[in-house]
Order: C-alpha cells, then structure tokens, then sequence
C-alpha cells in the first residue's frame, strides 16, 4: 500500500464504496432483466374463498385465449380461420376450448331453446374443417314430460381450404336414451340411418337395416 493511500481516512473508503455501490444499483436497472416484472410473471398463486365474475379469460404466454368460461351474456362467439360466426343459441353459458391458433376446438356448455327446451352438452370440434367431432348431450322438455340423452360422432365435414359456411358435420353414429326408448342408429354418409339397434320404452327389442330411401329391408326379429 502507498503512503498516499494509507493516509486516506477510513470515512473516504466507506463513501466511495456506498458511491460505487449506488451506481452499480443503477446500472442493473438498465441491464439486467427488470425483476418486479419477473416478480409479476412469477407471482404466487392466490387463493380466494368465492368469486363472483362474469367471464374469465385464460391466456397462454402470448396473449393468445385459451379457454373462456362466462355467463350467457359474455359466452363467446365462435371463431373459424379468424371469421367470427354467429352461435345457433344466444343464450349458452359454460366454457370454450381454444386451440394454439385461437380456433375454437370445442366446450361445455348449458342453455335453452327458444321453445324452452333444456340443453347441456360437452362438444370437442375437429381442427382443419372445423365442425363438431364427439358430443355428450342432455335434452329436457320446459315441463319435464320429454328428454333425451345421448352420445354423437359426426364426419369431418370434406376439406377443401378457404373458406367455410356452416360448422355442422354429418351424424354417423347416435346412441341415445329418448323418452326411454334406448337406440343406436349408424347412418351412411349423407346422415341417412342405415342400420338401428335398440330397445324400447315396453322392453321390446330390434334390428333394423335400412335401403338409402329410409325403407326396412332387414329386422330382427322378423315381421
């Protein structure tokens, strides 16, 4: 050590430590990433004991929706290639299912007709042209009297890029309990039944096989 600095108060070096101490405090402002975003970004989860929201937006990294869940009056239209379609029924309340590319894929959804029939269902869509692929339904009349409940697989509607005007594929295969009458009906691929399975509301069972116009041509048991 020199003279020199040997003779520099100890007070100076501790001034020009908290001096270079503030500077370097400064400088990672500007260089290094800012942490009370990364502070935000990270932010421990939040527990709450009750909510009341109208619509709730789940985001991925970019911004982009994911998954929407709102009340009738917030429930989203859907979008196709970036065109906003009107939904069938204005009145649907649940929640929808975004893909990577912001289309919808599908959802869980309950709501009511106009002629006051009650509805719910979970629909899971197909991507490239995009119509309704699976389903699981509910149907009860306004006074109860009716109802129905089902599982549907429908075609992909065929795929010839631009644009599309419906979202509604071909019903290929239906099983479903109406009115306690319990049936599987597979149609060709215009959605004409071709083949119905089931039993009825009095424990009677059938097979039928049906022509292309709808007539029996083949039943068990035999007329």
């Amino acid at each position: 050590m020199s003279k020199e600095s040997a003779n520099v108060p100890r007070s100076n070096l501790v001034l020009w430590s908290l001096v270079v101490g503030a500077w370097g405090l400064l400088a990672a402002q500007w260089l290094l990433p800012d942490a009370r975003a990364t502070a935000r970004t990270a932010a421990a989860p939040q527990a709450f004991g009750e909510i009341s929201v109208e619509r709730i937006n789940v985001v991925d990294g970019n911004g982009r929706t994911r998954l929407v869940i709102a009340n009738s009056e917030r429930f989203p239209d859907p979008v196709v290639r970036g065109k906003v379609h009107a939904r069938s029924i204005r009145n649907a309340a649940g929640m929808v299912f975004y893909d990577a590319d912001g289309v919808e894929t599908g959802g869980l959804a309950t709501m009511t007709s106009p002629g006051g029939q009650r509805m719910a269902g979970t629909i899971f869509d197909f991507n490239h042209q995009p119509t309704d692929g699976i389903g699981i339904m509910k149907s009860e009349s306004a006074d109860g009297s009716s109802w129905m409940a089902g599982l549907a697989i429908a075609d992909r509607l065929p795929y010839a890029g631009g644009d599309i005007q419906t979202t509604e594929g071909v019903s290929r295969i239906m099983l479903s309990n109406r009115n306690r009458d319990a049936s599987l009906e597979i149609t060709d691929t215009s959605g004409r039944p071709r083949i119905r399975i089931g039993v009825d509301a009095n424990d009677v069972p059938r097979v039928e096989v049906l022509d292309a116009d709808g007539k029996v041509v083949g039943q068990l048991p035999q007329a």
